[in-house]
């Protein structure tokens, strides 16, 4: 089963002497072990949400605002896409990973299981983005939207990978399935929950590859989901860069 790391963090948070250092070091030692067990299948730092940028489509106008899709407290800094026998291993590695003890990881099911990828690597040229498609959960859609829907995001991830701008995403499973795991004082604390109480919650995610952040906004304005919910857009933070 696959399931996704949402890692958020507090952009405000005060660090102790040393725990920088001490946090990185974590994650590097987290990183060799779960790509060397082959549960990491892919993921990446992302810039903070003062490079975000939201688009929705209403009334069909486009409407692209700077920040993230949601304000809270703690705020999605990262990604990972993992691999695992069951939830509880799942929520196992997410208690060793760093975030934990600053933030929170939020552990969703990946719907209907999509095979395995890892991302190609990435050209000279290009700059990567996450794309966090977001939506009101309790929205109704009429029997027409509802039956368009899935075709309409099938031609949008047909046209995208045919461009070479799509590399991987998937639907996740409802804000209901998640479960939101922390580190206090050396406890594991696992609730039940997405880590940010919203009205729009995240419903999927593409990793997109583009020339600039403007290809990128104009992927996000035709993705059907724009008309119903928000779609972030997020550049990958490189590890090597500070």
């Amino acid at each position: 089963m696959q399931y996704m790391f949402i890692h958020a963090i507090d952009e405000g948070l005060q660090w102790q002497e040393g725990l920088e250092t001490e946090i990185q070091a974590t994650l590097e030692v987290w990183l060799e072990e779960s790509i060397r067990s082959g549960v990491n299948l892919q993921g990446s730092r992302l810039r903070p949400t003062s490079d975000a940028t939201t688009v929705r489509v209403r009334h069909k106008e486009v409407v692209v605002t700077d920040g993230p899709f949601a304000e809270s407290k703690e705020q999605l800094a990262g990604y990972d896409v993992i691999e695992c026998e069951n939830v509880d291993e799942a929520l196992a590695w997410a208690a060793k990973h760093p975030t934990a003890l600053i933030g929170s990881i939020e552990v969703r099911p990946l719907f209907g299981d999509p095979p395995r990828m890892q991302l190609p690597e990435q050209k000279a040229t290009t700059l990567r983005y996450l794309l966090v498609v977001t939506v009101d959960e309790s929205v109704e859609l009429s029997a027409e939207e509802q039956t368009r829907m899935g075709p309409a995001t099938e031609d949008w991830v047909a046209k995208a990978e045919a461009k070479g701008a799509r590399l991987y995403g998937s639907r996740l499973e409802p804000a209901s399935t998640a479960q939101t795991v922390r580190v206090l004082d050396g406890q594991v604390i696992v609730v039940d929950g997405p880590f940010a109480e919203t009205k729009e919650q995240i419903a999927g995610f593409d990793v997109l590859e583009c020339a600039d952040l403007d290809e990128a906004i104009d992927l996000a304005a035709k993705h059907p989901m724009a008309r119903f919910g928000a779609l972030e857009v997020r550049p990958f933070w490189p590890f090597e860069e500070s």
